[in-house]
């Protein structure tokens, strides 16, 4: 089932930008242009959290979250096996009925070798809170990757806990996940930098691995581009994917 990497790799690359065509292969979930599309991150100096300037360089970051598609496909070729489905109520087989929907029950260590098969890997946790606070003004903390706007102000730009209750979740359109594309770009061009599921950073040193963006299940003050939680490498959950970082060049 497997082509030549080399190969793919070029059909993968010239699917990250706009370019709709289908990539064709005889399996059950062909990769489509969106799964593999890009932006440039121009690098500069960023300001954190704890008032660290750090030196940013040139980046390109997925704009969207990995698909259960394009995991399906880049685990196929690292021989990882699939996660567990995450059992959603109403969304049974989640990898192979809802491909356009994020990859979740992936640990830090499935993610980063799935990255590496792209030749990229997780973005830090600065590199990921630079790309999502780059089109703002002012300090990025308890701001959102499209403003200073709560949610429900914005008209619902997100998937989240919506009304901050269990019941009423599903205002934003949504109760589990969301396609990966279902919500409108930011102004630097990404998808769910807020939201839908929260996404997993490269971390290497530390035992515990930080977790940005906010998911599903996370009320409006914890989708902000300051918001964080942190897991062991080893786990997984099913409010929890990622994106993958290429080099600039």
């Amino acid at each position: 089932m497997k082509y030549t990497l080399a190969v793919v790799l070029l059909q993968l690359f010239l699917a990250c930008g706009d370019n709709e065509e289908l990539i064709v292969r005889s399996d059950p979930l062909p990769l489509q242009a969106n799964d593999t599309a890009f932006v440039y991150v121009p690098g500069g100096l960023f300001i954190t959290e704890a008032s660290d300037t750090i030196e940013i360089s040139d980046f390109r970051l997925g704009r969207y979250e990995v698909s259960n598609r394009l995991y399906y496909y880049l685990a196929d070729e690292e021989g990882l096996e699939l996660p567990p489905d995450p059992e959603f109520p109403g969304m049974s087989n989640y990898i192979f009925e809802y491909p356009d929907y994020p990859v979740v029950n992936v640990s830090v260590r499935e993610a980063a070798a799935v990255a590496a098969v792209l030749g990229g890997r997780l973005p830090t946790r600065t590199e990921w809170a630079y790309a999502a606070s780059l089109d703002l003004s002012g300090d990025f903390a308890g701001q959102y990757p499209w403003g200073s706007l709560e949610p429900e102000d914005a008209e619902y730009p997100a998937n989240f806990l919506a009304g901050d209750e269990w019941e009423t979740r599903g205002m934003d359109g949504y109760f589990w996940t969301a396609p990966v594309d279902s919500f409108p770009l930011t102004n630097t061009g990404f998808a769910c930098q807020a939201g839908n599921v929260a996404e997993w950073t490269y971390s290497p040193l530390d035992s515990v691995i930080p977790v940005c963006g906010g998911a599903w299940l996370s009320p409006g003050d914890e989708i902000t581009i300051d918001a964080v939680q942190y897991l062991a490498p080893g786990d997984r959950a099913r409010h929890i994917g990622f994106r993958i970082l290429l080099p600039g060049t």
